[in-house]
C-alpha cells in the first residue's frame, strides 16, 4: 500500500530524529520579532477597528483591565497579542471578523 504524504513525511522526520539523513530537505523560515507598539497607537488601533475596550479585549484574548494597561503603558502586550495587533494594523477588517 502507498504511504500517504503525512506517513512518508513523519518516517523521514524519525528518521532524521535517529540520526540518519533519509534525504528530507528541510525549510526553515524565521519571522522578524512582533512590532512593539506604545499605549497611544493600541488606543489608535483600538479606535481604528473601532472597538470599546471590552470588545478589543474580548479580540485579543485579554481582560479588559490588561487593554487599559497597554494603553497608558503600565505593561507592554506580549508577544502573540503584538503579533496580532500587527495584522489587525495591517487590516483593520481583519478584527470585525472576530466578532
Amino acid at each position: 500500500m502507498a504511504k500517504t504524504t503525512l506517513e512518508q513525511s513523519l518516517l523521514e522526520l524519525d528518521q532524521l530524529l535517529d540520526g540518519n539523513d533519509p534525504g528530507a530537505v528541510v525549510h526553515e523560515r524565521r519571522l522578524p520579532a512582533p512590532p512593539t507598539f506604545t499605549g497611544d497607537e493600541i488606543k489608535a488601533l483600538r479606535q481604528s477597528i473601532p472597538a470599546t475596550q471590552i470588545v478589543f479585549a474580548q479580540m485579543m484574548a485579554a481582560s479588559p483591565r490588561t487593554v487599559q494597561a497597554w494603553e497608558t503603558n503600565r505593561s507592554k502586550p506580549n508577544g502573540p497579542a503584538r503579533r496580532l495587533m500587527q495584522i489587525f494594523k495591517a487590516d483593520p477588517q481583519l478584527a470585525k471578523a472576530l466578532v
